[in-house]
């Protein structure tokens, strides 16, 4: 099954101040409405009862053709949803400036993470940007990004500000570390489960599970952006 297989087309309330938000956010609101969109094609009656024609008699689960007819209307609605669209998940500040955490999908159901950076007075707090509108708004910067694929950790995704590093945390390990004085990114990785595939040595089958990804991304970028937040921690209390 597809990761936003119950995604679909939503305009969503923009607002200057907003709530962070989770990724799982996102899917309940819009299977919601996935689930209308299936009752308006009379494959369900209601949020709960299949309507006779698709419903299985023996199992009282969707028939053969009735799960094709509900993938074939998820695919354009969960296309354009995400064409030329991010989402806000969470903002810090630092100082004049705004660094706002947002994602999308790259490929089919890969996720792209992006973390961008706007002055305090051009903060819009927009629950959904333009792509291209981010690319193309010189008050806007991408700052770094990565992404999932395969196995995915979108748990306890957030940023956190640490004296002046900026750290991106996701699934309880730090994938990304940026420095703000400086303004420079000094640890990312744009695939860890590319990278950590390549480590193994296992190119050739492709297959490599969570556990054995995230030990990469502990060793490779987890530990450095402990030690580097770490170290500077301790230099500011021995001032």
């Amino acid at each position: 099954m597809l990761f936003f297989s119950l995604f679909a087309v939503h305009s969503l309330v923009q607002a200057q101040e907003m709530e962070d938000r989770t990724i799982f956010y996102y899917q309940e609101k819009l299977s919601h409405l996935i689930e209308e969109e299936m009752i308006a094609q009379k494959i369900l009656l209601n949020s709960t009862t299949i309507s006779d024609e698709y419903k299985d008699p023996k199992t009282n689960r969707l028939t053969r053709e009735g799960k094709m007819k509900a993938m074939l209307l998820r695919v354009p609605i969960y296309e354009s949803f995400f064409t030329d669209a991010l989402y806000y998940l969470q903002k810090v500040t630092y100082k004049d400036d705004v660094y706002a955490l947002y994602f999308t999908l790259a490929g089919f159901d890969d996720i792209s993470w992006y973390i961008i950076k706007t002055s305090k007075a051009d903060w819009q707090g927009k629950e959904k940007l333009s792509q291209k509108g981010v690319e193309q708004d010189n008050a806007i910067t991408t700052i770094l990004w990565n992404y999932d694929e395969d196995p995915k950790n979108t748990e306890n995704t957030r940023l956190f500000i640490r004296n002046h590093y900026l750290v991106m945390e996701r699934g309880n390990l730090y994938h990304a570390l940026f420095d703000l004085d400086k303004q420079e990114v000094l640890v990312n990785k744009e695939s860890p489960w590319a990278a950590a595939l390549s480590a193994s040595g296992k190119l050739e089958s492709g297959h490599l599970n969570k556990e054995e990804m995230n030990q990469w991304i502990k060793e490779n970028l987890h530990d450095k952006i402990a030690q580097i937040i770490d170290a500077e921690t301790a230099s500011v209390n021995q001032k």
